[in-house]
């Protein structure tokens, strides 16, 4: 009878536990994936060429749409259905989450799988093991209160919603991310490039894979292409490397925004897994201290209009563009992917500004006072700027990079300016209200 309440107690204790460290800013996520930029799997090089980075249905990916809503005392809950057909079993499932109206946890099945404090950057979460053949039940909870709103006072009316979702399938071992660098000499020609092809693997025993990648110039002029093997270990992660020269001219910028066209192909065991296609814009940035930005090495006058990402559209950007504007700003709050697909597109420069506004608490730094200067709410702070950069990195339209918004200053802000600069170091990090403080470019 001991042994029995000790563990009911025991259980109780956990259980308090879990729920204190869930109502805590150290604990901003449950379940996610490392972020990324855009990666859309499909089963065939013709479709990976003609949706690219589209979220389109196909083979290897299911939009998750018609949601029901309904009402907990604790959460806003949107439930729909998604199918897992026979050929996904021996790959992953992956669900994408583009945003949503404030903290939620996701439930596959009736089973908890994730929880995400930040609802305003794209999300990621392997659902492999909660999913089964056929038909399957997921769950948004949209949290009604949750600390990460003291954050977002950006919001004026927090109606709940759930963005774009769906979800996707790749191997075992993938292509997980891509990045890329450009390098610019004004005496050259040429342009260097740079492309690394993060592959990762979920296996618990060591797998190999050959990537065939293809770099293709707008005029379909094959820049370079080949194959890489790879082998790696137990969830092990590597980065394939690639280094060309394209013309300088052919460098993506607001006049010209050209784009190369990066096609990727996985091989396992002899068999063609996945086929990837990625429009790439080449391009440099480069600020002085006087704030003057270069674009390929050319001094570039900004010429911008605010825009409300959660009422902008497609059609607002093209307007802008013809009135000869050639960048936008957006204030705090989800950016759709398809909005920065449409400024990339177009050679629309863009700022972005992280989901951060803490003005309602006030500009104290004292105990208390504005959480940029509390200690506790470090993790919350990066979280959301670092999940905000990887997932725009790729996007040769975001030349710029706005920290927070009226958020007062202090030590989460310091370090998140400090994490950015180490993984950015080219494009600009600003804090308007730092008050000269050294955390602004």
């Amino acid at each position: 009878m001991k042994r029995i309440l000790s563990i009911i107690a025991l259980l109780l204790v956990s259980a308090a536990a879990s729920a204190q460290e869930y109502d805590s800013p150290e604990y901003v996520s449950l379940g996610r994936e490392a972020a990324r930029s855009a990666v859309v799997p499909y089963p065939s090089a013709e479709e990976a060429f003609t949706r690219g980075a589209g979220r389109v249905r196909s083979l290897y990916m299911r939009p998750v749409t018609e949601w029901t809503r309904t009402e907990e005392a604790d959460a806003t809950v949107f439930t729909s259905k998604y199918v897992i057909p026979f050929s996904w079993l021996s790959r992953l499932a992956i669900l994408y989450v583009d945003e949503a109206s404030g903290a939620y946890e996701v439930l596959i099945n009736g089973k908890k799988v994730g929880y995400a404090a930040n609802a305003f950057s794209p999300a990621e979460f392997n659902v492999t093991k909660a999913s089964k053949e056929d038909m399957n039940t997921i769950q948004i909870r949209i949290l009604k209160e949750h600390w990460s709103s003291r954050m977002e006072d950006f919001v004026e009316q927090r109606e709940p919603r759930v963005g774009e979702v769906y979800v996707m399938s790749q191997p075992t071992i993938r292509v997980r991310d891509v990045v890329h660098n450009t390098r610019v000499d004004m005496n050259s020609e040429n342009a260097t490039v740079e492309i690394g092809i993060v592959v990762k693997t979920e296996s618990l025993n060591p797998k190999k894979a050959r990537i065939h990648y293809e770099l293709v110039a707008p005029d379909t002029t094959v820049v370079t292409h080949g194959h890489r093997d790879i082998t790696l270990g137990m969830r092990e992660e590597d980065t394939v490397k690639l280094m060309a020269q394209i013309p300088y001219v052919l460098t993506w910028c607001a006049d010209m925004p050209v784009r190369y066209r990066l096609n990727l192909k996985t091989q396992i065991e002899g068999r063609y897994a996945e086929y990837q296609s990625h429009l790439i814009g080449f391009r440099t940035v480069e600020t002085n201290e006087e704030g003057d930005f270069k674009i390929n090495g050319i001094p570039t006058d900004l010429l911008y209009r605010d825009f409300d990402p959660q009422k902008v559209t497609d059609k607002d950007i093209v307007a802008a563009r013809v009135l000869q504007y050639n960048a936008v700003r957006f204030t705090a709050g989800a950016v759709p992917q398809n909005v920065y697909r449409m400024c990339d597109s177009l050679g629309m420069y863009v700022i972005t500004q992280m989901p951060i506004n803490t003005s309602k608490s006030g500009i104290s730094r004292r105990v208390g006072g504005n959480p940029s200067n509390d200690p506790k709410w470090k993790k919350a702070y990066l979280d959301r700027v670092e999940t905000v950069y990887r997932t725009t990195r790729n996007n040769a339209c975001v030349i710029g990079y706005v920290m927070a918004e009226e958020s007062s200053n202090g030590i989460n802000l310091y370090e998140s300016y400090l994490r950015l600069k180490a993984l950015e170091q080219k494009r600009p990090v600003i804090y308007i209200e730092s008050a000269g403080e050294w955390n602004s470019d």
